[in-house]
Formats: C-alpha cells, structure tokens, sequence
C-alpha cells in the first residue's frame, strides 16, 4: 500500500506563518508581561535600593576632576 502526501505550496506558507506568528506573540506577551511576571515568580528577592553615598560620590566634582582656570 503506498501513501501519497502532498502539500502545497500555500498550506506551507500558512504553517510557517501560523509559527512565526506564535513565536512574535509570545515575544510581545514576555516583553509586555515579563517584569511583572519575573517579581511574582521571585517573590522571595527584595529590591534594594543602590546606596546613595555610592551614587553622589560618583557625581561629585572634585578640585582634581576640574582642568586648571587661568
């Protein structure tokens, strides 16, 4: 018994995009929902604020950052 398939060009094309389709959706779907996702899934982790002496420090002009006035 022989069995013939055949699928054309267009039910290929329609599988293909039905795939990428899926795929760009569940793309959206994380970037859309990932963050709120990603602080449900890790309850268990804080956010720590970054210490503000680090971030001033880093931004304060010293004498020796600034060029020579003449």
């Amino acid at each position: 018994m022989h069995i013939f398939a055949y699928l054309d060009p267009g039910s290929v094309s329609a599988a293909l995009a039905a795939v990428l389709a899926g795929i760009a959706g569940i793309g959206a779907a994380i970037r859309t929902f990932g963050s709120n996702l990603k602080s449900k899934l890790m309850f268990w982790k804080k956010d720590e604020p970054a210490p503000e002496s680090a971030a001033t420090a880093a931004t304060a002009d010293t004498p020796e950052d600034k060029p020579a006035e003449q």
